[in-house]
């Protein structure tokens, strides 16, 4: 399977101001793939903002006429959608690289604006900006008191859709300001993307989503939901692959999921963002349209083929030093297997022989070779008889890392054979998942057919992953090859997010084994076996590692706590898609 044939590793072009101006050139009406509402035409609108200007305006058919804070009257194309009482409508401003996006509530008057804006990030102007602002259509009435909202009513939901236009995809919703999402209708989709988002409420029954794709295309997307008949209209504003203009309204029929179990205090309605010092440090008020934002690739180096050979040779640090998923829940490592001596076999691949010396070394040599390489290692117990462990394969170039997964029951083996470099970038870590058995004197008779092996029996779950006291992490296996992680706010609610590619095998009916790579990331993989009865995990992580700074080749042990928290029946999908 090649992933690196997924949306997920899109490179997009860094546009510049001019090409963008010329792309907005002439104002451009967004395109729409069903009717849209003439609901507007011959209507004059006062919208009056708490935070923001006062917009006046007056519709035609096709075309709208502003005024900002009284300010010279502008012409320019929009379209607008209906969904019940709500209207949708959407327009850029001549001359400009912005615009506005309104909800408007019919029956209250109530309205949530959405400004937005290109050429807001500096290192990518394509990326589109937004600001949202709350108010109301000016009439003869006394100003309304209420408005819409900020909230946390919908996170942890999941919601299946598909458009006019014939996009289908999955939302998941496991945090307060991102999201996550699966693009099945596109044929290099099913990698799992993420985004910060916006969640605003109308009513129980009404609901703003939005998002901007950050890290990808920058393109930007706002959705009202209705909950009641699971329906949702919206507008894409951004540039595609091929850097052209993406301006378009449509509008769609879904199903509900599933949710994730919130972990925020019941008594917590989400109308604001939380208090916690890493979003203090990134939420700076006097920047316009600022978000709460995570952006790999400025976090960590783009090493060189040379930099990754002269860290291995000088600073690796196998089973040393603490990470970013150092743990205090990391199970007792295991001696079960000192002193044994065994070969590990895999169908059509290579016959691994081992001697185990003690707790943390053993000797290891392909089948045939007369000299033993001697390694350090970890092993765990995740299950009874099942023991997991991990070594480099020192001097070896590209370096190598196998994870194993014996059950010592059934003679089964599975193993994660990992390596630095994938083939994209030399510092991040590829690998794979091969299936084999156990021969050992003594021991279980080797199964002639049976074998471990991939499963789907993971996806649509979430579970919460505690770490410590300091950091816990919710994850959803959104798809049979990726997940994502949403790092978890002190107050229990959902913050940042990110997605990874992953595989999963079944190694019992209630023990799982879980192999992902942090790609478009850090470049770090990681191995767990997660038992479903002791809600417990072990494993490994492997990779480059910069943490608190210091660049080394990292071997490291983790593990958590894990709590279910409900999922998603999502499986559905993925086998239609397939058959």
């Amino acid at each position: 399977m090649n992933y690196f044939r997924a949306t997920f590793y899109d490179q997009y072009t860094r546009l510049t101001r001019e090409q963008i101006e010329a792309k907005l050139t002439p104002t451009p009406r967004p395109i729409s793939a069903s009717p849209t509402s003439e609901a507007l035409a011959g209507e004059t609108l006062k919208l009056v903002l708490d935070d923001g200007p006062v917009l006046e305006y007056t519709f035609d058919k096709e075309t709208l006429t502003l005024k900002e804070n009284s300010g010279e009257a502008v012409t320019a194309p929009y379209r607008a959608r209906e969904l019940g009482q709500i209207v949708l409508f959407t327009h850029l401003i001549p001359g400009s690289v912005r615009g506005y996006n309104v909800i408007l509530d019919r029956k209250t008057n109530l309205v949530t604006v959405f400004e937005v804006w290109f050429c807001g990030f500096e290192h990518d102007l394509r990326e589109v900006w937004r600001h949202y602002m709350f108010g109301y259509v000016e009439t003869e009435d006394p100003a309304p008191a209420s408005r819409h909202s900020l909230t946390n009513r919908i996170e942890g939901l999941g919601t299946y859709w598909k458009d006019d236009n014939g996009v289908e995809m999955l939302y998941f919703f496991p945090s307060i300001f991102w999201s996550s999402f699966v693009e099945l209708s596109h044929p290099r989709g099913g990698i799992t993307l993420t985004a910060p988002s916006d969640y605003i409420k109308i009513n129980d029954k009404y609901y703003i989503y939005s998002r901007v794709e950050q890290e990808f295309s920058g393109t930007f997307t706002l959705e009202v939901i209705d909950l009641f008949t699971v329906r949702h209209m919206g507008v894409r504003l951004g540039f595609n692959l091929n850097d052209d203009l993406d301006y378009q309204v449509y509008c769609g029929t879904g199903e509900v999921t599933g949710r994730s179990t919130s972990l925020a205090p019941l008594a917590d309605y989400g109308t604001k963002i939380p208090e916690d010092e890493r979003l203090t440090a990134q939420l700076d008020p006097s920047v316009k349209g600022m978000r709460p934002h995570y952006r790999p690739r400025f976090l960590h180096l783009d090493y060189t083929q040379e930099q990754v050979d002269h860290i291995i040779a000088t600073n690796s640090k196998i089973f040393e030093g603490r990470n970013i998923m150092s743990s205090f829940h990391t199970m007792e490592t295991t001696d079960y297997m000192a002193g044994m001596r065994f070969i590990l076999r895999f169908d059509d691949g290579p016959a691994w022989e081992y001697e185990i010396v003690d707790a943390e070394h053993l000797k290891w040599r392909v089948e045939g070779e007369s000299e033993w390489h001697e390694e350090i290692y970890q092993a765990f117990e995740p299950a009874k008889d099942l023991i997991a462990f991990s070594h480099i394969c020192t001097g070896s170039k590209p370096l190598r890392c196998l994870t194993h997964a014996i059950d010592f029951s059934n003679a089964l083996v599975t193993c994660v054979d990992a390596q630095m470099g994938n083939g994209r970038k030399p510092w991040e870590v590829g690998h794979k998942a091969i299936f084999g058995v156990l021969e050992m004197e003594g021991g279980p008779v080797p199964p002639a057919v049976k074998r471990h092996g991939f499963t789907t029996d993971l996806v649509g779950k979430a579970y919460a992953w505690i770490y410590s006291d300091f950091m816990q992490s919710v994850h959803v296996y959104s798809t049979p090859e990726s997940y994502s992680w949403t790092i978890m706010l002190p107050n229990g609610a959902g913050g940042w997010m990110w997605s990874s590619p992953c595989l999963y095998v079944k190694l019992r009916d209630d023990v799982y084994l879980m192999s992902w790579t942090e790609d478009a990331c850090n470049g770090m993989q990681g191995v767990i076996i997660l038992n479903t009865n002791i809600m417990h995990d072990a494993g490994f992580g492997f990779g480059m590692s910069d943490f608190e700074g210091d660049h080394a080749l990292s071997v490291s042990t983790i593990g958590a706590h894990a709590r279910p928290l409900a999922g998603f029946d999502i499986l559905k999908y993925f086998e239609k898609k397939r058959k």
